[in-house]
């Protein structure tokens, strides 16, 4: 039946999609968070079109209307943000024909990983989408918060209401559909984070109670993901808010402080019980310490192979023989899986490898800071939604220090985020220099009046 279902929806869809390149960039964030289980054939062929068929699709679409001349839409320049993923895209490439055991089954991870995200980032770079397009964005957003909060609440709360494959970490972590914790927490910032920013803007009054709803909810949802890394990463997106958005903040602390005191000892207190377990018990402290070596080890491949790396994805192949010892942190002789996506990175590809996935990054921040100011200092497009995406940005790079990033939809993320950020950095531009016309003397006048 699905194939039926392609053949009748393709047709429209490809028209849409032609017209409006950014929607494809909606559908993925809408509906990977779904299709990371995927244990049926239905599933996996879904799986096959959302995930990996429909950003290329999207991008091939884009190149040939440019080609053909088809589309009038403008196309941004590549710069020297889109030169680093694409150096990165090639050592990656080479490092997995050259260095790893199984090419073939790694380059599809790697395609899911980086190629596809990276699709994502450039449908927006290139597309450029309109006011109107960038508002479907707080749709998606307000979708994304809604779901993936009440599924991580009633998973705490009624765990029988929830589908089995998503009650892996029942009791412990709340994963809402996206697998980890970690992701789960990036997914809600990103959507709570845009939504503050559109809070503030002029909408109807029910619609801006809808965002600072989906707001909270992305800050609860946050709590009660029990992820270490994740607290460590709100409680600095919250002091960036207060400084973004003092007067919002302040507003709704006094409003919430008491609801909060109220809720603590009642519906909330199993979930500081276990809070203050995850922060001060016994085993918290030997998850902590036991990631220490590993993190030595991973300084120590790359000390070895600082240039190339040990491979991509080759990180479990090599670490156990680089444990070390650090402050008084012993390795327990265990297979540890990698906790710093950043460090893995460097022990994989080497330096060249990390400062090119970093280097969009670090590109964009410094436009940032020549372009702020040319910015509009209200609206939906403004200087501060830029500073709310390099929250997001923030969030990201805090986590990714205690996780391996390997969830497709926590990558997707990330380059969307910074695709984002090129686009508004992008249209605002430079401004032109204003000339003054030269007066001419009047007829019959001398040179000097």
């Amino acid at each position: 039946w699905y194939f039926a279902a392609i053949l009748i929806f393709a047709l429209p869809v490809l028209v849409v999609i032609h017209r409006h390149p950014f929607v494809s960039v909606m559908i993925w964030l809408l509906l990977a968070p779904f299709l990371l289980h995927s244990n049926t054939a239905t599933e996996r062929y879904v799986y096959w079109a959302i995930h990996r068929a429909l950003p290329m699709l999207t991008l091939l679409m884009m190149a040939l209307s440019a080609g053909l001349h088809i589309n009038q839409r403008r196309t941004a320049r590549p710069g020297p943000a889109e030169a680093a993923m694409a150096g990165y895209v090639l050592i990656s490439i080479e490092s997995i024909l050259w260095m790893n055991l199984q090419p073939v089954a790694t380059f599809y991870l790697f395609y899911d990983r980086i190629l596809v995200p990276m699709a994502l980032y450039l449908i927006i770079r290139f597309a450029e989408p309109s006011e109107r397009e960038l508002r479907w964005l707080l749709a998606a957003a307000v979708f994304i918060v809604l779901s993936q909060g009440v599924i991580g609440i009633l998973s705490q709360f009624a765990p029988g209401l929830i589908p089995s494959q998503w009650m892996e970490n029942a009791g412990e972590r709340t994963v809402g559909t996206l697998i980890n914790a970690a992701i789960y927490t990036i997914a809600l910032m990103f959507g709570g984070l845009v939504l503050a920013h559109a809070a503030q803007q002029r909408e109807p009054v029910w619609l801006r109670r809808v965002y600072v709803l989906c707001f909270l909810l992305a800050m609860y949802g946050t709590f009660i993901s029990f992820s270490r890394a994740s607290w460590l990463g709100g409680m600095v997106v919250g002091l960036g808010l207060l400084l973004i958005y003092p007067r919002f903040i302040l507003r709704l602390t006094i409003v919430l402080a008491p609801l909060v005191l109220l809720l603590a000892g009642v519906l909330l207190a199993d979930q500081l019980e276990w809070a203050q377990e995850r922060l001060y018990s016994a085993e918290a402290e030997n998850s902590a310490t036991s990631r220490v070596p590993i993190m030595v080890g991973a300084y120590h491949m790359f000390l070895v192979k600082p240039v190339t790396g040990w491979g991509y994805n080759n990180f479990d192949l090599y670490d156990r023989s680089f444990y070390g010892r650090l402050l008084d942190v012993a390795g327990d002789n265990k297979d540890h899986a990698s906790h710093n996506y950043f460090l893995t990175i460097l022990a994989e590809q080497g330096l060249p490898g990390l400062l090119l996935y970093l280097g969009p990054m670090f590109y964009w921040l410094i436009i940032t800071a020549r372009r702020y100011s040319f910015l509009p200092a209200n609206g939906l497009r403004s200087r501060k939604l830029v500073l709310m995406l390099w929250l997001v940005i923030l969030f990201h790079v805090i986590v990714s220090n205690f996780i391996n990033m390997i969830v497709v939809y926590g990558l997707g993320i990330w380059w969307i985020t910074l695709g984002l950020i090129g686009y508004l950095l992008e249209s605002a531009g430079a401004p032109r220099p204003v000339t003054v016309p030269a007066t001419r003397p009047a007829v019959g006048g001398s040179a000097h009046g």
